[in-house]
């Protein structure tokens, strides 16, 4: 028997992913890559603005330099300052900080304790649904008759119980449904 069936692959060290954690999605075509991505940034752009209600610009830290839960202890120290503290943000008149918001995508659930529901994919506009596993916090959920789950899982990074990084989950079942929509070449 043949003990390679050539499906999964195991990514180049010159791709200097910071995680052993984070899995490498290659596209055969760009047209796929483009639309992939175009989609995220949307996501992206939904959850902030109509979510969380966060005007701010955010800005993303590159897939390759995201890390799961499972690399907390074992990562240096530095990769945070290198990576999400460099440049908290600026004070505002009251000497409060302002800080720069990043975000991060991520497939591990692990990273996405929080789900928030999107009442526009949902129909209903005039609630948000919250669920989040940690433990003593709110549980709602809403039931879907969409394609897609009416919410957004998410975790965050926290200084002093300010978010200043989010991660943001996406499915594998996402991306493989936005490249079947692509006409057919």
């Amino acid at each position: 028997m043949n003990d390679e069936i050539g499906i999964i692959g195991i990514r180049s060290e010159s791709l200097c992913f910071d995680s052993d954690y984070i899995p490498f999605i290659h596209f055969t075509k760009q047209v796929q890559k483009d639309a992939v991505e175009k989609y995220i940034l949307e996501e992206v752009e939904n959850f902030f603005k109509t979510i969380l209600k966060i005007n701010v610009p955010a800005t993303q830290i590159p897939y390759h330099k995201t890390i799961a839960k499972s690399d907390f202890m074992a990562i240096d120290i530095s990769y945070f300052y290198e990576n999400i503290f460099y440049d908290l943000g600026d004070r505002g008149e009251d000497g409060k900080l302002k800080p720069k918001i990043k975000w991060g995508i991520t497939f591990d659930e692990e990273c996405v304790p929080i789900r928030v529901a999107n009442a526009f994919k949902a129909g209903l506009e005039e609630k948000i649904g919250y669920f989040d596993r940690r433990p003593g916090r709110p549980y709602l959920q809403y039931r879907s008759y969409n394609r897609y789950p009416p919410y957004r899982q998410y975790g965050t990074i926290d200084i002093n119980g300010t978010p200043i990084f989010y991660y943001l989950q996406f499915t594998l079942q996402e991306i493989l449904d936005v490249i079947k929509e692509l006409p057919k070449s």
